[in-house]
C-alpha cells in the first residue's frame, strides 16, 4: 500500500461573482508592482504578503477559467500575475462557458499562461458546456437522467492532478528546486 501524502491545494476562481472567494475580494489594484519586484527593505502591502504565503505553501493549483470573450478572465490573470511562487507545482484547469464549447478557448490560453508562471497544467481539462444548465444556482450538478459526466470529469482531473502533485512534492522535498 502506498504511503499517503498530505497535499495543499489553492483554487483560483476566474470570476467576480458575488458570494464567492474571488479576485475582487482581495482588492488588488491592476498590476502595478508584482510581489517579487519589491526590493529588500521595501514595504510590501499586507494583502500581497498574505496571498503569497498561501500560494507558496500549496502543492498544486486548480484554476477555474470562465470564458470571457473567448479569453481568460482579466481578474484571474491580474491576480495570478502579482505572484511568482508557483514554480514546480502542477495545476489543473476547470473551464466553462454559457455556450457549447465549454470554455475550452480560455483553457488553451490558461495552459500557456500557467506554463509561463511555472505551474504546468496536467493533461486532463474538466470542461463544462452550457454551465447554466449543467449546474444549479448553488453550484451543484443539475443531474438529469443519470448523467454522471460532471462527476467523472472532476474525478479524472483530481486524480491526475493529485498524481503530479505527489510526484513533484517528493522531488522538491528530496532534491530541492533546480
Amino acid at each position: 500500500m502506498a504511503k499517503q501524502v498530505a497535499l495543499k491545494f489553492v483554487v483560483f476562481l476566474g470570476t467576480v461573482r458575488e458570494n464567492n472567494f474571488d479576485p475582487a475580494q482581495l482588492k488588488l489594484p491592476l498590476l502595478e508592482k508584482a510581489y517579487h519586484h519589491y526590493g529588500k527593505g521595501e514595504v510590501i502591502p499586507q494583502v500581497l504578503e498574505d496571498t503569497n504565503k498561501v500560494i507558496a505553501a500549496a502543492d498544486a493549483y486548480v484554476v477555474l477559467a470562465a470564458e470571457y470573450n473567448h479569453s481568460l478572465p482579466p481578474a484571474l490573470t491580474n491576480l495570478m500575475d502579482h505572484f511568482f511562487s508557483y514554480k514546480h507545482r502542477p495545476s489543473g484547469i476547470v473551464c466553462y462557458s454559457a455556450g457549447p464549447y465549454a470554455g475550452v478557448r480560455s483553457a488553451m490560453q490558461a495552459r500557456a499562461f500557467l506554463g509561463v508562471l511555472g505551474t504546468p497544467s496536467v493533461g486532463t481539462i474538466f470542461s463544462i458546456p452550457v454551465v447554466y444548465k449543467a449546474l444549479t444556482p448553488d453550484g451543484l450538478p443539475a443531474i438529469k437522467g443519470g448523467d454522471t459526466s460532471l462527476d467523472s470529469g472532476a474525478d479524472k482531473l483530481i486524480s491526475e492532478l493529485e498524481w503530479y502533485a505527489v510526484a513533484l512534492k517528493k522531488q522538491r522535498d528530496t532534491a530541492g528546486l533546480p
